[in-house]
């Protein structure tokens, strides 16, 4: 097919997208059955992108919601934004930290190794008990939280009281250095049952975590849907490219230098569709 002046931009695109492309293409896959194949596999690649970007549009749309119903939770307690995993390990640190005070004051109740070790994992639950109940009764009930802190007190001040008669009994130091290696103790645990809880405090709630761990997810798969339609779009434009190294040979004789560029252009767009990248 010969080239042709044309009057204008409007009727040249037309002419070489409804007319001459398809001319070209249908005689160039003609000429060579390998010519034919590399067609088909251009376009089986832009289906392949075509079906990737719907995915990828779908997996962003997930993605806005997952984070909007994240935010609308959060929204709830907007003071409570700490990891809620972090901080109940760092809560149960703290009460880890407590365990030699128990130890002594176990020690003081005069058992065996073994009743010991029983008393100092039953304070020490005591001790996480009321740290998760200060937190759970700090939104829900003051009159409760203060009973409760209140108890907490006698409990650590009872726990004290043990300590210093073990350490008056066991040491030769004195009733003076006793009182002062219980009170230290004490005032430990009374410290880590404050860091316990208000790192609780600090703490997102149960629903907030679930919802941050949907978002994130649901990122996570928008991110790897984005990365398969490049990787897509790069095979089908290697696939392009390689379809019109071939068929440019042939249109050098049926067009001017001046019209390739532009007919190579409409060649893409036919060989790729419509962009909905």
């Amino acid at each position: 097919m010969a080239a042709t002046p044309m009057d204008g931009p409007g009727e040249r695109d037309r002419a070489m997208t409804s007319g001459d492309v398809a001319g070209f293409v249908r005689d160039f896959n003609a000429s060579n059955q390998a010519h034919e194949d590399l067609w088909t596999r251009v376009h089986q690649a832009g289906d392949q992108v075509r079906r990737g970007v719907a995915e990828r549009d779908a997996a962003q749309l997930h993605a806005r919601q997952a984070r909007d119903f994240y935010l609308a939770v959060q929204a709830e307690h907007p003071h409570r934004r700490a990891p809620l995993l972090r901080q109940a390990l760092l809560a149960a640190g703290t009460v880890a930290l407590d365990a030699v005070a128990c130890w002594f004051a176990a020690q003081a109740l005069d058992e065996d190794q073994a009743q010991t070790l029983l008393w100092t994992v039953l304070f020490l639950a005591v001790l996480a008990c009321g740290e998760v109940a200060l937190d759970y009764f700090s939104e829900r009930s003051h009159r409760a939280w203060r009973l409760l802190a209140g108890g907490l007190l006698v409990f650590v001040t009872g726990l004290g009281v043990l300590r210093f008669l073990y350490l008056a009994t066991v040491g030769d130091a004195g009733t003076v250095t006793a009182l002062v290696g219980a009170g230290l103790f004490t005032a430990a645990t009374l410290g880590f049952l404050a860091i316990g809880y208000r790192a609780l405090r600090a703490a997102e709630r149960f629903p907030a975590w679930q919802a941050r761990r949907r978002s994130r997810q649901a990122e996570r798969e928008a991110a790897a849907a984005s990365r398969r339609v490049a990787r897509l779009l790069r095979e089908r434009d290697r696939l392009v490219d390689a379809y019109l190294s071939r068929i440019r040979i042939g249109l050098l004789g049926k067009c001017s230098a001046d019209q390739l560029p532009e007919l190579e252009a409409a060649l893409r767009q036919h060989l790729t569709g419509q962009d909905l990248t």
